[in-house]
């Protein structure tokens, strides 16, 4: 009988070693602790921020314990933890793996608290966001729509799963202490759908409150040495992803894929160690729903190539995969009526209409934290030309057969010329560290400390693998 799914990844990630990590591997990990910092950076600047900051230190400064970043200031490593996701998550700059798990915010913060006072290095701390991130999409990867479909919010229920056995190994913990980690975060992952369909302020703490459950785990794991977990928690017939899914067989309520309706777990493992499916992740580069930013971008670019003036269009046709068109679900759609090209949805946000619409009209949309900060006040009524032809030009089309974030857009002019432009999400959005770097220059003109602010975080991100403490990376994102 195979191992369990814990313990087949427990062993791989207890016995892993930075020198095993593939280049490519090494540079996505870099990447997303770079994509982490400048979060930080400009999430520090947020009001929120302060808050979280002030709630830490009255309930858990601690003079020896670890950094909060940007604001500076120490706590226990549970409410380090907490404050620096927080920091990170209100900037909205956050990275993506299949519409709706994100992991930047929560597993990165973990990982450099627990880097910090475990002392390890920046090679270990790498090796961890690893292990943290594999963990976390090899578990959500086929069963994100269908945890969605049973009520929870897949990013922070998987997140928790990443952290946890990101802290693990920082800790030290052997494939038995790893094992019993996630028996027990399984125990403890958890976050409601609700929010996301009607805009409730509870979602605003699902991540930060996940980065600091999945740190728990782990402590009481290694608290706890010579205790076992269950060792079938996630796959047995009333563990986790009976739960999560609804079923203990694979059996999904919804899935990306087109008439797709089972996942055997036992696939969840395979090409352990030698596929990386952190290798896919996107960076969000826009303050919304990432799918949104494909759309933008593919509008500006034939905006561009065609030289489309929108005054001359007379309608735009987006399409895009069903699922994105029904966010957070189908089963519990932010707005049942997918093309009403509405200015705000019912929990806020404008629709993909609006996005699509600014893009068409203004060549694009502010980067986040750009000279405004994502839609202030969410924009409306400020850009009248974006609104009207948001009413009057965009539609979306829902094809269950497109993959997710590979939009196509159709443009029908006036005069009856018409304009095609496709996204692929592969490798349009698989960027390595240095195209990240790159289009991260764009947040510069709204960023506390400009452009040598991000030079720093750069600096430290790209030279993460020769660092012997974290403090470097706690000086680069201090204020300048």
């Amino acid at each position: 009988m195979a191992d369990s799914l814990s313990r087949q990844f427990a062993r791989w990630a207890a016995n892993l070693k930075y020198e095993d990590l593939p280049p490519a591997v090494v540079d996505k990990s870099k990447a997303f602790l770079l994509h982490a910092l400048t979060s930080a950076v400009l999430g520090g600047a947020d009001p929120r921020s302060e808050h979280a900051v002030h709630f830490t230190l009255a309930e858990e400064a601690k003079a020896d314990g670890a950094t909060i970043m940007v604001k500076g200031g120490k706590a226990t490593r549970l409410g380090a933890t907490f404050a620096n996701a927080e920091i990170m998550h209100n900037s909205g700059l956050i990275d993506s793996y299949r519409m709706l798990t994100h992991p930047g915010p929560v597993v990165v913060p973990a990982a450099i608290a627990n880097a910090e006072l475990e002392k390890r290095s920046g090679k270990d701390l790498l090796t961890a966001l690893v292990v943290g991130y594999e963990f976390t999409f090899r578990l959500a990867d086929e069963y994100i729509p269908a945890t969605a479909a049973s009520g929870y919010r897949p990013s922070p229920v998987y997140t928790a799963m990443g952290t946890a056995v990101a802290t693990a190994k920082l800790l030290g913990l052997d494939e038995d202490g790893i094992a019993t980690t996630i028996a027990y975060v399984a125990n403890m992952a958890n976050a409601l759908n609700q929010s996301s369909t009607e805009g409730g302020s509870d979602g605003a703490v699902h991540e930060p409150v996940s980065a600091r459950t999945g740190v728990f785990a782990a402590q009481m794991a290694r608290e706890n040495a010579g205790r076992k977990g269950s060792e079938h928690s996630l796959e047995g017939s009333a563990g986790f992803y009976n739960h999560m899914i609804g079923n203990d067989k694979g059996d999904l309520k919804a899935s990306f894929v087109n008439g797709k309706t089972n996942a055997p777990f036992d696939e969840i493992m395979q090409g352990l160690g030698s596929q990386y499916k952190l290798l896919t992740a996107m960076f969000r580069m826009y303050p919304f729903a990432a799918y949104n930013q494909p759309v933008i971008d593919l509008m500006a670019e034939m905006k561009v190539e065609h030289n489309i003036n929108h005054e001359d269009i007379d309608q735009v046709y987006v399409h895009m995969n069903w699922i994105e068109t029904l966010y957070p679900s189908p089963a519990f759609p932010r707005y049942p009526d997918f093309d009403n090209p509405r200015l705000l949805t019912p929990a806020g946000p404008p629709t993909t209409h609006w996005y699509a619409a600014h893009s068409a009209v203004n060549g694009g949309y502010p980067e986040i934290s750009g000279k405004t900060y994502g839609p202030t006040g969410w924009d409306l009524g400020k850009d009248e030309a974006v609104n009207k032809f948001t009413m009057e030009h965009v539609h979306l089309v829902q094809e269950k057969d497109r993959a997710m974030f590979s939009p196509a857009i159709r443009v029908v002019m006036k005069d009856g010329t018409e304009y095609k432009g496709e996204y692929p999400y592969h490798p349009r959005l698989e960027w390595d560290f240095e195209t990240l770097a790159k289009r991260l220059e764009h947040t510069v003109p709204g960023m506390p400390g400009g452009a040598a602010a991000l030079a720093a975080v750069v600096e430290v991100s790209r030279k993460a693998d020769t660092l012997t403490s974290m403090d470097p990376i706690f000086e680069a994102v201090k204020p300048r």
